[in-house]
């Protein structure tokens, strides 16, 4: 029994239906986040959904034994600066104490593995977008919310061989994909959600923005993240506290136009130079790559792919 905890989020809700689609018992965990059509669909797939604080300490491990809970995976967070910034003490509980909960629970055995999703934004003093980032890079958090995230990845790696190696960090970046599609553009989530949105959703012919081109961002299909966390889930232990998912590669905005231009002639999408307003909260930074083998750390999906994917959920949804 896998307990997975922000069911409600991007990341949560996507790996909780792909484990529990590959025959994994899974129980969700959410607090006032709440989507009727995740609802209705993890339901469907017999996710165990259970609202629940997760400060809620007493309650957390009142679950872990009730449910015989095996293996954990942290999806919680506040997730972005834009948010983080305007609710610090909830961003550094979130993002740092709860977790910490989870770790002194597996500290006294109470389940085995422990997987925290981690973020590429605790990098943010790289000097150009061209420069690779791998695991044995210095993270450079300078903002509360990469700040947090990090001190996250501080919690887990201190813990890492007391917990027998039974516990690690994922870090990702700029995920998209089903179910996550915007109505407005948000930042945070990048120009994919927004453009698939409004292109096959609501059958908009042309869309022009007069900025934004030069921005770059090692986008990552979310099935590559819930394939890795499949694996993941199967080892007896990791290896190392930090691993790197991410498709190595970094792409623009007006990659992504380009793609989406040469595939349905009928639709046009412009951007204009510059990072804005992608860039407002985020560092533009070099991609993510792994120094290590592990199959589980290849991504399958490149922009065009993962796009095409998307976008035939979108037409379908």
């Amino acid at each position: 029994m896998i307990l997975l905890t922000g069911v409600m989020g991007h990341i949560g809700f996507a790996i909780s239906l792909y484990l529990s689609k590959n025959k994994f018992k899974v129980v969700g965990i959410y607090n006032k986040s709440f989507d009727r059509y995740k609802m209705r669909l993890l339901k469907k797939h017999n996710v165990i959904l259970i609202k629940n604080n997760l400060a809620n300490e007493i309650l957390i491990k009142k679950i872990i034994r009730k449910y015989k809970i095996e293996n954990c995976i942290y999806c919680s967070a506040v997730a972005h600066d834009s948010i983080a910034k305007k609710n610090i003490d909830k961003t550094i509980k979130v993002n740092c104490l709860s977790l910490n909960i989870f770790l002194q629970l597996q500290k006294k055995k109470l389940f085995d593995k422990l997987i925290n999703i981690s973020t590429g934004s605790v990098f943010q003093n790289i000097k150009s977008s061209k420069d690779k980032i791998n695991e044995l890079t210095q993270p450079t958090p300078n903002s509360i919310y990469a700040v947090t995230k990090r001190l996250g990845e501080v919690l887990i790696d201190s813990n890492f061989k007391t917990n027998l190696q039974k516990t690690c960090s994922l870090r990702v970046s700029w995920v998209y994909g089903p179910p996550l599609l915007t109505k407005f553009v948000t930042p945070q989530r990048g120009p994919i959600p927004y453009l698939v949105n409004k292109l096959f959703c609501e059958n908009k012919n042309k869309i022009i923005f007069k900025s934004g081109g030069d921005f770059t961002a090692s986008f990552t299909y979310i099935d590559d993240v819930c394939m890795a966390i499949h694996k993941m889930i199967k080892l007896k232990k990791f290896s190392q506290s930090i691993y790197h998912l991410g498709s190595g590669k970094n792409y623009s905005n007006f990659m992504v136009a380009k793609i989406l231009n040469k595939n349905f002639p009928n639709k046009r999408v412009k951007f204009g130079k510059g990072f804005s307003p992608w860039s407002n909260d985020s560092v533009v930074r070099g991609p993510l790559i792994t120094k290590y083998s592990y199959s589980f750390l290849r991504t399958k999906f490149d922009l065009k792919t993962g796009l095409l994917k998307f976008i035939n959920f979108a037409k379908g949804h």
